[in-house]
């Protein structure tokens, strides 16, 4: 069993496995009275989480991913009602990790998709949100076979258009939620209190994540941290979590609520490294 040391607020050893699943996040809602928004990304040292390719897209780097982090986010997926997603993802479904189907039966975490189901979730995998400005992707025929419901969040007007009439049926439903973009907090107020979801988890981009942000709309951010600076020279060839640079711990409505180290961590590109894994908490959470 891998252990990993807690270093705030308290001193200990803890498992790996499982450190997530022990949040209770739909526990903490009912405890709260309302739905619990949150997201996790992973970073190196200044908050880098991907890096431009030679072809122009951005992909995390090999010497950040990891299995101890992959799984650790699966986890906190696997307590999700519904799952925040962007429409690029959908244009580059066949180069990009699979958020869709994991916890189905015969994939890679197939288990997580069982633990939902002995807990009391109808279904193995959370339902899809997807924010978009343009509707110019496919929803796959797979998922929308799944039964899971899918809720896409546009422009008022492209909810209107042709384009969003083709893409409904019966376990879709498009929604205007802003005149020129999304507005996060209408979207969050439409899965929170009009479709009754109690645990939403962004799994998007620095975009979204900046449009619940200055809604005051997300509550948890969960940052895995590797102790590694990926080199740039051009800021403009790498993306962080927050827009402009800027760490989430300068975030000023946030306070830091936990911090675990793990050592010897071996990444995609075989090297070893330390990590931390970080929990901040919006400071009137609860109130």
């Amino acid at each position: 069993m891998v252990t990993i040391n807690q270093m705030f607020p308290v001193k200990r050893q803890v498992p790996l496995e499982g450190l997530y699943l022990d949040q209770r996040l739909m526990d903490r809602a009912a405890e709260i009275g309302r739905s619990l928004v949150l997201t996790n990304f992973l970073t190196d040292k200044n908050g880098v989480i991907a890096k431009a390719t030679k072809d122009g897209h951005f992909e995390i780097p090999a010497a950040l991913k990891n299995s101890s982090d992959w799984g650790r986010y699966q986890e906190l997926m696997a307590q999700a009602d519904v799952i925040i997603s962007g429409g690029s993802y959908f244009q580059r479904l066949a180069t990009s990790q699979d958020i869709l189907y994991q916890f189905e039966p015969g994939n890679v975490f197939e288990k997580l998709g069982q633990w939902r189901l002995n807990i009391g979730y109808k279904k193995r995998s959370p339902d899809v949100a997807i924010v978009t400005h343009d509707l110019d992707f496919e929803i796959p025929e797979k998922l929308i076979q799944s039964g899971r419901r899918i809720v896409i969040f546009t422009t008022d007007s492209m909810a209107n258009s042709d384009k969003a009439k083709s893409l409904n049926n019966v376990n879709t439903v498009i929604i205007g939620s802003g005149e020129r973009r999304v507005e996060g907090g209408r979207m969050i107020a439409t899965l929170a209190n009009d479709m009754g979801y109690h645990v939403i988890m962004m799994v998007s981009g620095p975009q979204i994540l900046d449009l619940l942000l200055r809604a005051e709309r997300l509550d948890l951010i969960y940052v895995t941290q590797a102790q590694v600076e990926i080199p740039f020279e051009d800021p403009s060839t790498v993306q962080t979590i927050l827009l402009g640079g800027k760490k989430v711990s300068d975030l000023k409505d946030f306070n830091l609520a936990h911090q675990f180290i793990q050592e010897n961590v071996v990444t995609e590109d075989a090297s070893r490294i330390s990590q931390s894994f970080l929990r901040y908490d919006r400071k009137d959470l609860g109130d």
